[in-house]
């Protein structure tokens, strides 16, 4: 899809790829050095992501990253350092974002389980519980009728599900890594 993009707005393209729990990138390293790069599109895991960012920055690599929501780790600033500043990457809303959310937040913080999804996974979980109440049943596409109802309350606030079953919440917002906790992006 990306790639898609890229050419209808007439950018030059260079799909590479690596080996999920792969250690070395300094080749791949090399070839955005002399392909001149300036912008790269990252799918993959944080090690990965964070092992290829610091390789390129040891190497004097000057680009920008924008990666996906595997990056809401601190993992993955372990991994970089300042390798990793300004490094682009989509995620659904922070869960520290939500004010509905603060006490499950608190809580999520205090057990040091508060990065990633665990909040999401939290409120699927609730969410998933309630259609079953709701249905009084096991049965999958009772559970899914019931989820498609009417909105649920849940740590996070009222859940609503479409008729596909899609979750109607705001979508993915852009974050960076800075010098510190992640920050949202606000124009992009």
């Amino acid at each position: 899809m990306v790639r898609l993009r890229l050419y209808r707005f007439g950018r030059q393209v260079t799909p590479q790829s690596y080996i999920a729990g792969e250690t070395d990138f300094r080749a791949l390293v090399s070839r955005v050095r002399k392909d001149r790069v300036r912008a790269a599109c990252i799918g993959g895991y944080h090690t990965e992501i964070g092992l290829f960012l610091r390789q390129a920055s040891e190497a004097k690599a000057d680009f920008i990253v924008m990666a996906n929501d595997r990056l809401m780790t601190s993992e993955f600033r372990a991994i970089t350092g300042s390798a990793g500043f300004d490094t682009l990457f989509t995620c659904m809303p922070a869960p520290a974002e939500n004010a509905n959310a603060a006490g499950a937040v608190a809580g999520l913080k205090a057990s040091s389980r508060a990065e990633g999804y665990t909040l999401y996974a939290y409120t699927a979980v609730q969410a998933c519980a309630e259609a079953v109440n709701r249905s009084g049943s096991f049965d999958p596409a009772r559970v899914a009728s019931a989820l498609r109802s009417r909105p649920i309350d849940t740590v996070v606030g009222p859940v609503r599900f479409d008729k596909k079953g899609d979750n109607s919440a705001s979508g993915f917002l852009v974050y960076r890594w800075r010098n510190g906790p992640v920050e949202r992006v606000k124009n992009y």
